[in-house]
Formats: C-alpha cells, sequence, structure tokens
C-alpha cells in the first residue's frame, strides 16, 4: 500500500511544475477562469483532488490556460490516477490527456491531443468541449474521437452546484459520467459515474465521494466509496 501512495506523491509532483498560481478571489469553476467584460479572462484555478476510498486511491489533476493573453488557442490537460490497496484487486489505471483547445466563443471550444491510456497507449483524439461556469454552477459536456487503436466514441459529463452557505463556507457537489463506445463493433469499452458532496472553504473542499466504474462488454462493476480532499491552487 505504501507503495502505490508513493506513487500518488510522486506523479503529484510531475504535474505541479506546469500550474500556475490564480489570483482572483472568487472561484467560478474548476475549469475557466472568470470572464471579464472587456472578454478577457484570468487564469484558471488548479484543481488537484484525492479520494481514499475503501477499495482504492483516486487522483485527479486539471491544467486549463490559453497559450497567449488574447489567443483562440488554449492548453487542456486531465491527469487521472486509480490505485488499489492490494495490486490483486485491479490495474493501478493512469490516464493522462493533452489537448490544443481553439475557441469557438465564450463556452464553445475544438479540442484536438494526445491521451497515455494504461492499457491502450497513445491514443490521439479529437472533439468539442461545450462549458458554462459561474460562482454557483458549473455545466461541462465534452464529447470526442480516438483514432486509435481502435476508433472510439467517448463523452465525458460534469455538473458541479456549490451554492453559498454562509460568507465563508459553500455547498460543494458534483456529478461526472464518462461513457465510452468501440465505434468498430459497437460495444461498451469503459463508463463511470463519480458522485462528490461536502463543505468548501475559501479554496478547499472536503467531503464524501463514492465511484461507480464500468469495464468491458459485460459492464463489470466497480464501487469505491471514501472521503475526498479538492483544493484550487
Amino acid at each position: 500500500m505504501m507503495k502505490n501512495i508513493n506513487k500518488i506523491i510522486f506523479l503529484s509532483l510531475l504535474i505541479t511544475p506546469h500550474l500556475g498560481i490564480s489570483q482572483e478571489k472568487e472561484v467560478p469553476s474548476l475549469l475557466q477562469g472568470v470572464t471579464l467584460k472587456n472578454s478577457e479572462t484570468k487564469k484558471s484555478p488548479i484543481p488537484i483532488e484525492t479520494m481514499f476510498g475503501n477499495e482504492k486511491i483516486n487522483y485527479l489533476s486539471i491544467v486549463n490556460f490559453r497559450l497567449g493573453e488574447n489567443s483562440r488557442f488554449g492548453y487542456f490537460g486531465v491527469m487521472t490516477l486509480s490505485i488499489p490497496y492490494q495490486n490483486n484487486d485491479g490495474f493501478n489505471e493512469l490516464v493522462f490527456s493533452n489537448a490544443i483547445t481553439y475557441r469557438l466563443n465564450n463556452k464553445l471550444f475544438v479540442t484536438s491531443g494526445l491521451q497515455y491510456h494504461f492499457l491502450k497507449g497513445i491514443v490521439p483524439y479529437s472533439g468539442i468541449q461545450f462549458l458554462s461556469a459561474n460562482p454557483k454552477w458549473l455545466f461541462v459536456i465534452s464529447p470526442s474521437i480516438a483514432f486509435l487503436p481502435n476508433t472510439s466514441f467517448q463523452s465525458v459529463g460534469i455538473i458541479e452546484y456549490k451554492p453559498k452557505l454562509s460568507k465563508k463556507l459553500r455547498l460543494y457537489t458534483r456529478f461526472q459520467g464518462v461513457y465510452n463506445l468501440n465505434l468498430e463493433n459497437g460495444l461498451h469499452e469503459r463508463s463511470l459515474v463519480y458522485l462528490r458532496t461536502g463543505i468548501t472553504l475559501k479554496r478547499t473542499s472536503l467531503g464524501f465521494g463514492f465511484n461507480l466504474d464500468f469495464y468491458g462488454l459485460s459492464k463489470t462493476k466497480h464501487q469505491n466509496l471514501g472521503i475526498f480532499i479538492h483544493r484550487l491552487f
């Protein structure tokens, strides 16, 4: 177990040098910065989340920024890691997606990039991303097509609801879903539903998480229930 925890710490250190520190006082979402009246955008906050579940540890980090102050191009990177406490209970799942984004308007983006997948290797993909965010709500849907090692369709959806409870506290809730379909044979490859609920103080959220993962044609189900900590840098 200690070896697996050390892997998470090591991978966190690998991605940390790429993170910028956001200076805005009010954080509207985990993916998008504050849109100002002149259409400029402050730096996006950088979310890092770790959940310690009853079966495994789950890790998430997201990097999102523009390639130049007035550029329509940007970079979007997502790293997910899932490590079972007992190695014979499943794979160490590492997925690292890197994409160049092109902004069509304030809510719609075209994405294209490469993903490292722990089973598939290097996977080129392209898609679109719709994103709407404010301090209380976040809504994201991102369908894409992967071209190797087979042609597959994947759709990612995220909804966050974060109302104020007091001057300093917010409720933090998140629904996250993924569905992946092999287009060559029409069979299910991977899907998941992740739920989070907790309390946010400044830039740190703490609460309970539930992960439900489905694998392969038979949709083999794995559950993980635990405590998460989510921090915006």
